[in-house]
């Protein structure tokens, strides 16, 4: 049965990779459709419920979309405005498999941490995979002390860059802003790539801070960082280049060595952020690092999502979408309504830099 959902996030055709970062007000949550043959899994990175901004209900939009489980849901770091809501999730449409950093939360983000807790005794350990960057692909850990093992998710490849195994230490006796830090410190980072024969690639930063990335990930994976889309780093924060606001040593070896065509910020109006998401500072960094500054697209200036697709040729394709906020937000009424947004925009491939085309 058609639905909103399933008339959005699904690709009509198979063979296209589909990610969409859905609008979730102060938190951050993104839904991979990745092909499997002629089949589609499905791999929710991240989630949150923010009723006061208007963001996505996503229980209510995964019930809509998938006719049984949900197949992974990979966590960044367990931080509520990334987690909250799982076990509503799982109740509604089963998860399968959790991948999550291994960290440990301060009490402010205990019930969140405890609900993954409870979902992972629910599935079992046997389906419980833990992010440690390497650089090889398509590897994770089955457990803290495995050298890790390579696991497929359908027809893509991914490449967990962060956190390094060296980093991802137990950071309880921290007092809880130290905590805080250090786990943004060692924040999941991964690339999703997919098309042949010049990929495209999509990479998800969590809260990764500027200390994870000039001490850790930069320099130790810096041909692994291309990347047409970046989702931004803790909502469009400055502390992904610098350390606080008056710090005047900006960092900007990463997103040099990223260099983004879109670049994606999951935060509300800053006027309802409690943060003041996104900082008007790394806007502006932002937009100096990408040639067309309207490809910074920020899902809480207008409410909406935005969708990529990647095809089997490697071509990329941006477009927003309205509709899943109106028909799935919290406090909204349900419309029935499909029509997506218009597209905005073409990759380049690397190899003659002119527009891929659909396939």
């Amino acid at each position: 049965m058609s639905n909103t959902a399933k008339d959005i996030l699904i690709p009509s055709k198979p063979g296209v990779l589909r990610i969409t970062s859905l609008y979730v007000g102060q938190g951050d949550c993104t839904l991979l459709v990745v092909p499997n043959g002629s089949q589609y899994d499905y791999v929710l990175v991240d989630t949150n419920n923010d009723e006061s901004a208007g963001g996505i209900d996503v229980e209510k939009l995964l019930k809509d979309l998938l006719e049984d489980n949900l197949g992974y849901f990979i966590n960044t770091h367990p931080h509520s405005d990334h987690l909250k809501g799982i076990k509503v999730i799982h109740d509604s449409t089963p998860i399968s498999e959790i991948w999550h950093s291994g960290h440990v939360p301060g009490k402010d983000d205990r019930d969140a941490y405890d609900d993954m807790q409870t979902v992972i005794k629910d599935i079992g350990a046997d389906n419980e995979y833990f992010l440690y960057g390497s650089n090889d692909e398509n590897k994770i850990r089955s457990d803290k002390d495995s050298d890790g093992i390579i696991r497929k998710i359908g027809d893509i490849d991914y490449i967990v860059i962060s956190p390094a195994e060296y980093v991802a230490d137990d950071v309880d006796g921290e007092n809880a802003k130290a905590r805080r830090a250090r786990i943004h410190e060692r924040c999941g980072v991964i690339k999703f790539s997919y098309g042949s024969p010049v990929p495209s690639h999509f990479l998800i930063t969590g809260d990764s801070d500027k200390k994870a990335w000039e001490e850790h990930i930069t320099e130790y994976h810096k041909d692994k960082l291309p990347s047409e889309v970046l989702r931004s780093s803790h909502h469009g924060s400055r502390t992904f280049f610098k350390k606080d606001k008056d710090d005047a040593e900006i960092y900007e070896d990463h997103i040099e060595n990223i260099s983004p065509t879109w670049v994606i910020v999951s935060a509300p109006k800053q006027s309802e952020s409690t943060h003041d998401h996104p900082h008007d500072d790394a806007m502006k960094l932002y937009k100096k690092h990408l040639v067309d500054q309207d490809n910074l697209l920020h899902l809480g200036k207008n409410r909406e999502s935005v969708i990529v697709d990647i095809y089997s040729d490697g071509g990329c394709d941006v477009r927003t979408d309205k509709e899943l906020v109106k028909e799935y937000g919290f406090g909204k009424k349900s419309s029935g309504s499909s029509n997506s947004g218009p597209f905005i925009g073409a990759s380049t491939t690397r190899i003659d830099r002119k527009p891929s085309g659909n396939n």
